[in-house]
């Protein structure tokens, strides 16, 4: 047992009966996804696997098969949202605990009020999102890549159990694998033990949904629109908000509210091109992390801007993409190494918090705004354009961080290259 837990403990109880009043109360159409979820699961004896809830990997529908088939075997299907909010609960408590069990890789941390600078960005980071953090799958892969994140220099082989899984089960933590292959010590182990993981997860997927079904969550995004909130959209928004009659926002086939309008097309072929432009930025991150032998804290960054670069260049924003960074965040507070990264890390994550406080008062609670015309309509526009400006702030940041603890790795060779024996 972990001494010194019970503040962590009764902060969390007090912070999560927060979120579920406010689940239960103000923010309860949140649950739209569960519904979509339950609706699709009861389609799925007639579907198949291979053509029910097609934008998600096999893995993830299997786990949201799971509360369902208990449910129905008890005929109390109707509380599937219930259930998918507890699941929520239990994930969120676990990472928490993994959190608290790290007190004594780093004895000498200080605390507030007894809790610790990576428990308090936990601690805050799911009522700073409010109750889309209990009613999105999100959650699932954003934590097993914060504990991913955790282990990756003590436990590699869990690290690269826990971060295959994360993408098997939402495809997106896939670019994290790269960025945590950097500190030579792990890497043999972690590579090895996620292909391990990759071969577990690809034969069930194929035997059970055929070949299709791996890049069916791929397939979907094909020809997507500019959804709303992401970052390529906020000038359409902008449009949208001063001239609405030349702009339109409409639900689309992928489950998602997209602008039309005559500056769209070109905003997304920008989206397009920043996306290709920061793959290959990532791709010699990764490579030079992995040829320089980066340090823990190095990694930490890197791994936090792949997933904000992935996030901020995207067509898409979600309000739930937040739940890939939050949980790292939080993580990487737990095992910097160096004074000055926690320090730097702690503003980061702060400002991460204050991003995702920004993202709840947009969604849900003040999303009208953003479909349909009204004289706040403006305002709650500059809040988005606002919210925008900080996440590509976030990511510039990261990934100016990990430049900086990568570039005296290489001086450092350079020098040992270059100097001359006496």
């Amino acid at each position: 047992m972990v001494r010194g837990w019970w503040p962590v403990a009764l902060a969390w109880l007090t912070t999560r009966v927060l979120v579920v009043a406010l689940l239960v109360g103000v923010e309860h159409d949140v649950v739209g996804d569960p519904r979509y979820y339950a609706f699709s699961l009861a389609q799925l004896p007639r579907l198949g696997i291979g053509h029910t809830l097609v934008e998600y990997p096999v893995p993830a529908l299997l786990l949201l098969a799971l509360p369902y088939w208990l449910l129905q075997a008890v005929g109390a299907v109707g509380a599937y949202s219930g259930a998918i909010a507890v699941c929520g609960l239990a994930t969120d408590a676990l990472f928490g605990a993994a959190l608290v069990r790290t007190r004594s890789w780093r004895p000498g941390v200080g605390r507030l009020l007894g809790i610790r600078p990576a428990e308090w960005v936990w601690l805050l980071a799911v009522p700073a999102l409010g109750a889309t953090a209990y009613a999105r799958f999100d959650l699932v892969p954003g934590i097993l890549v914060g504990l991913a994140l955790l282990y990756v220099a003590r436990r590699p082989r869990v690290a690269g159990v826990l971060a295959t899984v994360a993408a098997g089960a939402k495809y997106w933590p896939a670019i994290v694998l790269p960025a945590l292959l950097g500190p030579r010590p792990s890497r043999r182990p972690l590579a090895l033990w996620s292909g391990i993981a990759v071969l577990c997860l690809a034969v069930p997927t194929v035997a059970l949904g055929g070949w299709h079904r791996v890049w069916t969550p791929l397939s979907f995004l094909h020809g997507r629109g500019l959804q709303i909130e992401s970052v390529a959209a906020t000038p359409a928004m902008l449009g949208f908000a001063l001239h609405p009659d030349r702009y339109s926002v409409s639900y689309a086939s992928s489950h998602a509210y997209e602008v039309a309008g005559p500056a769209v097309p070109g905003l997304l072929h920008a989206a397009t091109v920043t996306t290709v432009v920061l793959a290959l930025l990532l791709l010699g991150l990764w490579a030079l992390a992995a040829r320089r032998d980066a340090s823990l804290d190095a990694t930490v960054w890197l791994v936090l801007a792949s997933v904000a670069g992935f996030v901020v260049t995207g067509k898409v924003f979600s309000p739930q993409y937040l739940l890939w960074l939050l949980p790292p965040a939080a993580a990487g507070l737990a095992v910097a190494r160096g004074p000055e990264t926690r320090r730097r890390l702690l503003g980061w994550s702060a400002t991460l918090l204050v991003t995702a406080v920004a993202t709840q008062a947009i969604f849900p609670l003040r999303y009208g705004d953003l479909l349909l015309h009204t004289d706040h309509t403006l305002g709650t526009v500059l809040l988005l354009a606002a919210r925008n400006v900080a996440a590509v702030a976030l990511f510039l940041y990261a990934l100016t961080e990990a430049l900086w603890l990568l570039a005296p790795v290489a001086d450092r060779a350079h020098a040992d290259l270059t100097k001359v024996e006496p």
